[in-house]
């Protein structure tokens, strides 16, 4: 169906001109169509509706735009839950990126480019790895986050880097593609600049992937079974505590197999176990019960699992230890009870004035 049109001429009232109109329906809707043929369509709607503009983006120049597409976006995230999850600390994703944009920061600190700092280099990656992350499976776990996105961000640059060339080669043949040989030289020196600075980029990228895989080995050089023992008890001390105790807390399953690692595993005797419960209970104010049953349970599934932390010598020595710790947790609540009722026993005599003769011999 064709609109039915016809033509009527107005004026300007900026400029006095005449502006031609088309109106007319189509469909049954009326048509008007305004052309102006001196300003855009944006500035048109607005001094006819009064609407503003505000929205407009202004798109950088090619030249300082950062090749960042959705698949390396999701890559960054992909490898960030990976190591996030690993441990349980999908909470923590925000500290494991804040941590490894500290550790990038090191690499363009100027006094760790010479060759004779590269130990301190490694040295300040450590320390800032053992600031945001208190235990040495948590330090291990963020280096590795840290190399794989490093490997990453390296794939990244290559590719710019190649597309930077193409450019490069484009704009040296200005003939072959019409294009102003004034134009061409001028654009083919800017995008040699930022060749140039992707160059250096990558050459502190590496340098801080090398830093990064000897701070790792050093760590692991002198926490080897902690690491070890970390990755194969925090996932089962989670799990633990989701069965037992309905909840995965993080803290909680990270706090748990840590304490089952150095306390229970590496134990020479029970009392010394017990020992150190004491002195933590009388600053945190645990309860026995509910320790050693935790551990006694994460001592099964570590026990019957397909990969247990220790031999199977050392793990029944292990249990017979935490049946020697049970009965020092059942006589120290023994005699924590009986110690409240004689405390109670002799409230009631002070109360009431009577002697407790019962209690003499």
């Amino acid at each position: 169906m064709m609109a039915e049109v016809g033509k009527i001429s107005g004026t300007d009232g900026r400029k006095g001109q005449s502006i031609p109109s088309v109106w007319g329906t189509y469909r049954g809707q009326p048509v008007v169509i305004i052309e102006d043929m001196g300003t855009s369509a944006i500035q048109l709607a607005s001094s006819i509706t009064g609407f503003e503009a505000t929205r407009q983006k202004l798109r950088e120049p090619i030249l300082q735009r950062r090749i960042i597409s959705k698949r390396i976006f999701k890559e960054k995230e992909k490898i960030l839950a990976t190591y996030s999850e690993r441990l349980g600390q999908g909470q923590q994703s925000r500290q494991y990126k804040e941590t490894y944009a500290d550790l990038s920061r090191q690499q363009y600190k100027p006094e760790y480019g010479e060759e004779e700092n590269q130990d301190a280099f490694r040295d300040a990656l450590l320390y800032k790895v053992a600031e945001n992350f208190g235990e040495v499976t948590e330090q291990d776990n963020i280096l590795e986050y840290a190399i794989a996105t490093n490997n990453l961000e390296r794939e990244t640059m290559e590719t710019e880097i190649i597309q930077v060339k193409k450019m490069i080669e484009f704009f040296a043949s200005p003939s072959r593609n019409t294009i102003n040989v004034g134009f061409a030289n001028t654009e083919r020196m800017k995008w040699n600049d930022k060749l140039m600075i992707l160059g250096e980029h990558l050459k502190t990228n590496a340098a801080l992937k090398i830093q990064l895989l000897r701070a790792q080995e050093l760590l692991r050089k002198t926490h080897k079974q902690e690491i070890r023992d970390g990755y194969n008890l925090i996932p089962k001390a989670a799990a633990v505590l989701n069965q037992h105790y309905g909840s995965e807390s993080t803290p909680s399953a990270l706090s748990f197999a840590v304490a089952y690692r150095d306390e229970v595993l590496t134990m020479k005797s029970p009392l010394d176990v017990f020992e150190v419960f004491i002195r933590r209970q009388e600053k945190k104010r645990e309860n026995f019960r509910p320790y050693i049953d935790s551990m006694i349970a994460l001592f099964g599934v570590d026990m019957t699992s397909s990969n247990p932390s220790r031999s199977k010598e050392e793990l029944h020595s292990v249990r017979d230890g935490l049946f020697r710790i049970e009965i020092c947790g059942q006589i120290y609540d023994s005699v924590g009870t009986l110690g409240q009722d004689i405390r109670r026993l002799f409230s009631k005599a002070a109360t009431f004035g009577k002697p407790i003769n019962h209690l003499k011999g």
